[in-house]
């Protein structure tokens, strides 16, 4: 039998555990509260502070001067979105108050470069490990969706409309966004400065394009179509200058086919001229493609070779190309411009065939546009192809001036500011595929780790 000594200790215990469990349930009032989180804040226990505190912001009596000291400790943590909300119902209890005001300001002030920053970095860490050239060819052919699709935005019902135009929108904010890859790899590439600048501002200038389309779209702005379609000229003209061979070639293909077939002239330029523009994109970039797919080649077994012997046969065949398409473009001859896609094919079944790195990421869009302009060979004037857009009618934006027709010489030299921003652009793809080599190579090397036995 327990004795009444042990009894006595045990009532008295299990009395103070009710007592205390009484008083931790006793609902405090909002004075004891604010006083409890201002010890915390005095303290300099912000992360008590903000649990105590953070809750009272909805309070009658105390809750200004509890999302003042919210807003403070989240502003110097750097949780800018949370200072900013407290600071704004500390500005709602006391709207004419200047201190609440001046937090405010200074809160808010801060949000859209911080909301840039974070997006920014979120479509860099998407885009890692892709290759800008790729990405630009997409963003070239959702241009040319958006005039298309633009043009008949307009005639559907009311709602439709609004869907539409909602849709546009979107995608012209994730086009604007290609354009930060691009930025980055021209900003790792260069060393020197001023060419740097003068590219980085020509890029920063047509993001801005892609997002004033964007809101053009939205508010449902005719002016959007003129916006995307200048968009769409700067897409097409870094595509150029940043497409590697294998793809080039595809784009020549398409270029060139519809040249054959007499196509109406897309967006004020000729396709004779642009399949000429991606010949010569593809010869000043072709030696020092070729020799970045033999070091990678060297270092991966499963790439198929690509003999010296092949590569003379490509140059050869790119020069003459050149000269052939050069004269098509002074004096329209129909066989001469079929001989020209005879050559294109030629070379690109001279080109290594795998699906790897090195610039090929395009082979099954080049498949596929070759695919489509063979069957427009065959049927004679060609449907339309899919993710180019059809030749807008009566369309005064898409009808091309005296001053937007092609030049009629037919060298049609690129300007001093291109061939700069061009060897900018090759030499910062030289130095991705040289940094993939590497990497491939030192994977190659290294030894298994223990727990994976090479059978």
């Amino acid at each position: 039998m327990f004795g009444s000594k042990h009894i006595f200790f045990c009532a008295f215990g299990v009395a103070a555990a009710i007592a205390a469990v009484a008083e931790e349930s006793r609902a405090l009032t909002d004075p004891e509260v604010w006083n409890e989180g201002v010890e915390y804040y005095r303290a300099g226990d912000a992360t008590n502070a903000l649990r105590v505190l953070r809750p009272m912001m909805l309070s009658r009596s105390h809750g200004a001067r509890a999302a003042e000291v919210v807003a403070k400790l989240e502003y110097e943590s750097g949780n800018i979105e949370e200072a900013a909300a407290a600071a704004q119902v500390a500005l709602r209890a006391n709207p004419g108050d200047d201190r609440a005001n001046r937090n405010f300001t200074r809160a808010v002030d801060g949000l859209p470069a911080m909301r840039e920053a974070r997006h920014v970095d979120e479509v860099l860490k998407a885009a890692q490990g892709k290759d800008p050239g790729s990405l630009m060819l997409a963003a070239t052919y959702d241009a040319r969706g958006m005039m298309d699709a633009f043009g008949g935005c307009m005639t559907n019902t009311p709602p439709r409309v609004i869907e539409l135009s909602d849709e546009l929108s979107a995608r012209a904010r994730r086009l604007s966004d290609v354009w930060l890859p691009v930025k980055e790899a021209i900003c790792q590439a260069v060393t020197n400065e001023d060419q740097a600048a003068t590219i980085v501002m020509q890029v920063d200038q047509a993001r801005e394009k892609s997002r004033l389309a964007a809101r053009q779209f939205e508010d449902l702005e005719p002016e959007g179509y003129a916006t995307i379609s200048d968009v769409e000229h700067d897409c097409t003209r870094f595509l150029k200058m940043m497409v590697m061979p294998p793809a080039a070639m595809g784009e020549d293909m398409v270029a060139q086919s519809n040249a054959w077939l007499s196509v109406a002239d897309f967006n004020g330029r000729s396709w004779q001229q642009e399949a000429l523009d991606y010949t010569r994109s593809f010869r000043s970039k072709f030696p020092a493609w070729a020799r970045a797919y033999e070091q990678q080649a060297q270092s991966d077994t499963n790439r198929p070779p690509f003999t010296a012997e092949d590569q003379a046969k490509i140059s050869a065949l790119a020069t003459e190309l050149e000269k052939l398409q050069i004269e098509c473009v002074e004096k329209v001859d129909p066989p001469a411009q079929e001989q020209a896609i005879d050559l294109i094919r030629q070379i690109r079944e001279l080109l290594p065939k795998d699906g790897n790195g090195g610039g090929q990421g395009q082979q099954n869009n080049e498949s596929r546009q070759d695919q489509q302009n063979q069957q427009s060979q065959q049927g004679g004037q060609p449907d339309q192809q899919e993710g180019q857009p059809e030749q807008q009618q009566g369309n005064e934006e898409n009808e091309p001036s005296e001053e937007e027709e092609s030049p009629q010489d037919g060298e049609a030299e690129q300007s001093d500011e291109d061939k700069e921003v061009e060897a900018v652009l090759r030499k910062a793809q030289e130095r991705s595929d040289e940094h993939e080599a590497d990497k491939k190579a030192r994977m190659r090397k290294a030894p298994l780790p223990p727990n994976e036995r090479d059978w």
